[in-house]
């Protein structure tokens, strides 16, 4: 196969300067001798349907100072070494194209010996990199990771049901061969199909002999199309998004208070009366676009993503953070310090403070011999908005018991208290204005609990 560099190329000052060569941001240094890594777990590229190629995603994270990242494409895992796009005018569509656009920074950012492309008459065809040729080019020891990964893109009798498994390079039985999306109908339940995407992740990780982890993403998206019973009914699930972009439909309105701060609550206050794990929360890109009039927006870079507290900057190192809950989400606010000391049952909270900002903490708790009931509102289609049935939970569930404006707080948990998570924001504006996406800057801390 003859390789040439497209001549005449465009070229586009804006995302030239955004794609520029990166500088890795050093690790933030923790308490006991471990270090603050930021990370991003959710994102894409044109290997399914984000709209760059893998390179200036990677790039783009790596240069905002990012340590570690995933991209996790839909049903698709990069590794064929054949896999060729041909470069439109127009990126429009789903899946969207390879805009020429794109392509001319891609060739002034990477140069003509990285670019592979290959023409057919008029037309002109690239090569996407694969993830083991993107890690050798931009992994740092120490610096900068790119672990591998997948995004499980299903629809199940019009729900979406969409996971993340990290650190294993390969595609699941579930999903071999699949389009980008995977439709399915049947008998079976939302809880039936995660457990069986979580058990096939599992034994793929033991074959492997790998650590990994697996998260359920966006439960409010497409529209409340996960609800907590679904991992109420899985509690091997641990993680889960309590942040990715929101949805573009509305609260129903006899569903105010049913927000994914909620529906974590209620997730966790069920799994421990049951004696089950808690659920911790990711934050989350799900980036999309990285082009300059793009990039800063919902499904941009920097929209929410987690700080986990490791000894080094490996696999091993941040994945069992993040099983310990030594991490937290934030969409801007930083943390100096979050500790829950077993001894004396008391979760400390440290801001890492922005001058000319203020901060409100707020202590979340759901007591024992909370109001189990459960209101279900039926919530019609109209428009692009799906049918749904809501649940709406007790007030009992995710009761704020302590507030603190400033930048350290603790709670001590109480005799009737299942556990007990943090909630920090800021004065500071949310990125955008989306429905279930914060209106101000916000961090999260993971549940903790007595033994």
């Amino acid at each position: 196969m003859k390789i040439e560099v497209k001549p005449n190329l465009r070229i586009v000052p804006g995302i030239a300067l955004i794609l520029a060569a990166a500088v890795a941001a050093l690790p933030v240094q923790a308490a006991d001798g471990l270090q603050w890594f930021r990370g991003q777990l959710h994102a894409h590229s044109y290997w399914s349907d984000g709209r760059a190629f893998p390179e200036q995603a990677i790039d783009a994270y790596k240069q905002r100072g990012y340590h570690f990242l995933c991209l996790t494409d839909h049903n698709r895992f990069p590794e064929d070494t054949g896999y060729w796009c041909k470069v439109t005018n127009e990126d429009g569509g789903w899946p969207p194209k390879v805009s020429h656009e794109m392509f001319d920074a891609y060739v002034q950012s990477f140069g003509e010996d990285w670019v592979e492309t290959r023409t057919d008459g008029p037309d002109t065809y690239v090569r996407l990199k694969t993830y083991a040729e993107t890690k050798a080019r931009f992994e740092e020891p120490g610096n900068f990771l790119l672990m591998p990964g997948v995004e499980i893109t299903q629809t199940l009798n019009g729900v979406a049901v969409h996971q993340n498994y990290i650190n294993l390079p390969l595609i699941v039985p579930c999903i071999t061969g699949a389009d980008l999306v995977l439709t399915l109908e049947g008998d079976r339940t939302a809880a039936d199909l995660i457990r069986l995407n979580a058990i096939e992740a599992r034994q793929a990780a033991a074959e492997r002999q790998a650590p990994y982890l697996f998260m359920l993403n966006h439960p409010f998206w497409v529209y409340y199309d996960i609800v907590p019973q679904n991992l109420i009914d899985c509690p091997e699930i641990r993680f889960f998004e309590v942040c990715n972009g929101g949805s573009e439909f509305a609260p129903h309105p006899q569903a105010q208070s049913y927000t994914v701060g909620k529906f974590w609550d209620a997730v966790n206050a069920f799994r421990r009366i049951q004696g089950q794990d808690l659920l911790y929360g990711v934050g989350s890109d799900d980036a999309h676009f990285y082009d300059p009039q793009r990039i800063d927006g919902n499904g941009g870079v920097g929209d929410a993503w987690v700080m986990v507290r490791a000894e080094a900057l490996t696999p091993e190192h941040l994945l069992a953070a993040m099983q310990r809950g030594d991490f937290y989400a934030s969409t801007g606010v930083l943390l100096e310090d979050v500790a829950f000391t077993a001894a004396d049952k008391t979760l400390r909270v440290k801001v890492k403070p922005e001058e000319g900002t203020a901060y409100r903490i707020y202590f979340i708790t759901t007591k024992q011999g909370f109001d189990q009931a459960v209101t279900e509102i039926a919530s019609p289609a109209e428009g692009d908005r799906p049918a749904r049935t809501v649940p709406v939970y007790s007030e009992d569930i995710g009761r704020v018991v302590k507030t603190v404006d400033g930048t350290e707080a603790e709670y001590t948990l109480e005799a009737d208290d299942l556990y007990v998570r943090a909630c920090i924001e800021s004065n500071r504006p949310g990125k955008y204005t989306r429905h279930f996406y914060p209106k101000v800057q916000t961090a999260w801390t993971q549940p903790c609990a007595s033994e």
